[in-house]
């Protein structure tokens, strides 16, 4: 959470939570809450998704309260975990309560890490309550990664590729390109989905960008390698290139994604950024076709997930720290609220349809990612 706020996702609020007192500390923006101060003691969650999800209802109030107001909660979880694994849901849970739109991107883990079917059945119970759920899957960027490739490589290609997905969805959130996404777009497409979504990030420089881009697109392991995109119905890019970026180009790609993605409805955005020089970027998102929960899977996962966990919770309650010290973590608030004009404060607003332009995106909207 706190490398997202570090290079400028369009958020009006971070927030981190977490039973592990010391990952925390390492938290140097985003608000904390340490949850769990009673039962895990500083301690984090052991792998024990039902002792996640009790740690998350027991400070369901607490939670509730930031998320107050909330027009869209983004959750970033790593599902192989406790916390992640059990937590996420019932964050999802009190959002959905809150009246705001779900969207969470969780990360798989690596099939090496013993956590498949933990990630299974907390993908299941995710998909309940949010409206849509976009997993990035660790395994597939290994299998593409080259043979002989070090541990710290892989590690590094894996966060890369998540990093670069959670940017490309926050693209969406903005509001100053030459060609913007609505968010009621996104609403649109995802709202009351509890499916999943295909979300992908690529760049290219060079020639023949368009081209390249559609290649890269179709390469993508958290995009299915294009294999669904015949099947899908609504489709979400957005583009970003520096000033070189031509009409011609932007036509070229459109034509390429309307020829792979005959019956989808497309929703385009153009933002211009100096900085990238002769690269282009793109980030897709598109929901899954086919992989909406329905009510018999939503009730037989559910069944599924409580029985583990209570099986789980069993074998670790004597393993529980007795000895633990009891630690409290401040918040830390997250300078974003006031926003000055400077010498423009005195100046009529910059009204739109009853919308301050002047006020960034991210504010306007409510948007929280946890």
């Amino acid at each position: 959470v706190d490398k997202l706020a570090a290079v400028g996702f369009p958020a009006a609020q971070f927030l981190s939570l977490d039973t592990d007192y010391q990952e925390l500390q390492r938290c140097q923006i985003a608000e904390k809450i340490q949850l769990g101060e009673t039962t895990r003691r500083g301690w984090g969650c052991s792998g024990d998704v039902g002792e996640g999800a009790e740690c998350v209802r027991a400070d369901r109030d607490r939670v509730a309260g930031e998320l107050s107001g909330s027009n869209l909660v983004i959750i970033v979880a790593g599902l192989g975990g406790g916390l992640g694994g059990g937590g996420a849901a019932v964050v999802g849970e009190i959002a959905a309560e809150c009246g705001a739109l779900v969207v969470a991107l969780v990360i798989e883990p690596l099939d090496l890490e013993g956590r498949t079917e933990t990630a299974r059945l907390s993908l299941r119970r995710l998909l309940q309550v949010a409206d849509t759920v976009v997993r990035m899957p660790n395994q597939a960027v290994m299998e593409k990664q080259r043979a002989g490739c070090s541990v710290l490589e892989c590690f590094e290609a894996s966060n890369n590729h998540a990093l670069e997905s959670l940017i490309g969805f926050g693209r969406l959130m903005r509001s100053d390109g030459t060609l913007n996404i609505d968010f009621a777009h996104v609403r649109k497409m995802v709202g009351g989905q509890h499916g999943e979504s295909l979300l992908g990030t690529v760049e290219v420089a060079g020639d023949a960008r368009p081209r390249a881009l559609m290649d890269a697109i179709m390469k993508h392991p958290f995009l299915d390698a294009g294999k669904c995109f015949r099947k899908v119905k609504g489709l979400v890019i957005s583009l970003i290139g520096s000033e070189s970026l031509s009409m011609n180009e932007v036509q070229e790609f459109v034509e390429y994604i309307k020829a792979a993605a005959p019956e989808a409805q497309l929703a385009l955005g153009v933002h211009i950024d100096g900085s990238l020089d002769n690269c282009v970027s793109a980030m897709v998102m598109f929901p899954y076709p086919d992989k909406a929960l329905t009510g018999n899977e939503s009730k037989a996962a559910e069944g599924k997930a409580l029985q583990v966990n209570r099986l789980k919770y069993a074998a670790n309650r004597d393993l529980q720290p007795s000895d633990a010290v009891g630690l409290k973590s401040a918040q830390q608030q997250l300078p974003l609220v006031s926003v000055s004009k400077g010498r423009f404060d005195k100046g009529e607003p910059n009204l739109y349809d009853g919308k301050d332009l002047d006020v960034p995106t991210f504010l306007r909207r409510n948007i929280v990612l946890i």
